[in-house]
């Protein structure tokens, strides 16, 4: 699948995880589990060059590789010196790690799930499962690509829909086009009215006791 639909799929999931949370009606809860969730959609291809992941983080660097090693490497040399939180060193441990590794390998894989999750966890434990929702949704959408991914890595058998179902979808073909504008719409529409929800509920509830006080004014009369 292409970025723009596994961003669409982040926000997706990131709308289902407030959902799921009972945190609709916070803005700014919102806006961080989505952010979350929309990061995590887009992690699993951070092993590649030309992703949209590398190209927000590295646009202007040539060699976006190198770039994230030595971007883990002042991490985790900062997390020493600054005896910083335990979090911020596995983060530059595992940046290091995916920087030069084959593209849909280790970071399509449970192992990596995992490991991701719970450095959020860590980090920030409310944000652990839109983490995990997104970077799930990476997963599952890969998994309906021809070429599969290696869940159980390092077993290196590629896991997907073809085996089972015969389902054969192209990256970047009018299926995985499809795809990242419904998960867009439904993405949004879920984030307006989680936003919204609330309020609509006080005006119509606002609303029905003007009209019952009306009533209630009227036979008094």
């Amino acid at each position: 699948m292409t970025g723009n639909t596994h961003f669409s799929l982040g926000l997706a999931a990131g709308a289902t995880t407030v959902a799921v949370n009972g945190s609709a009606g916070d803005v700014a809860a919102i806006v961080a589990t989505v952010a979350v969730a929309s990061l995590g959609s887009l992690l699993p291809d951070i092993d590649e060059e030309g992703s949209m992941l590398n190209n927000l983080l590295f646009r202007a660097i040539k060699n976006r590789s190198a770039a994230l090693s030595i971007l883990g490497a002042i991490t985790i040399i900062l997390a020493f010196l600054k005896n910083l939180d335990l979090w911020v060193l596995l983060a530059g441990v595992y940046a290091m790690a995916v920087a030069f590794i084959p593209h849909r390998t280790f970071t399509h894989s449970i192992l990596s799930l995992s490991i991701i999750t719970w450095i959020t966890y860590m980090a920030e434990p409310e944000y652990a499962l839109a983490m995990a929702a997104g970077y799930i949704s990476h997963l599952l959408a890969d998994m309906v690509t021809v070429m599969g991914v290696p869940l159980l890595w390092p077993w290196k058998k590629k896991i997907g829909l073809k085996q089972f179902f015969g389902i054969k979808v192209k990256s970047g073909d009018h299926v995985d086009k499809m795809t990242g504008k419904i998960s867009m719409y439904i993405g949004c529409i879920g984030l307006v009215w989680l936003l919204f929800q609330d309020i609509a509920l006080d005006m119509v509830v606002s609303q029905a006791e003007n009209h019952w006080n009306s009533l209630i004014h009227l036979f008094a009369l």
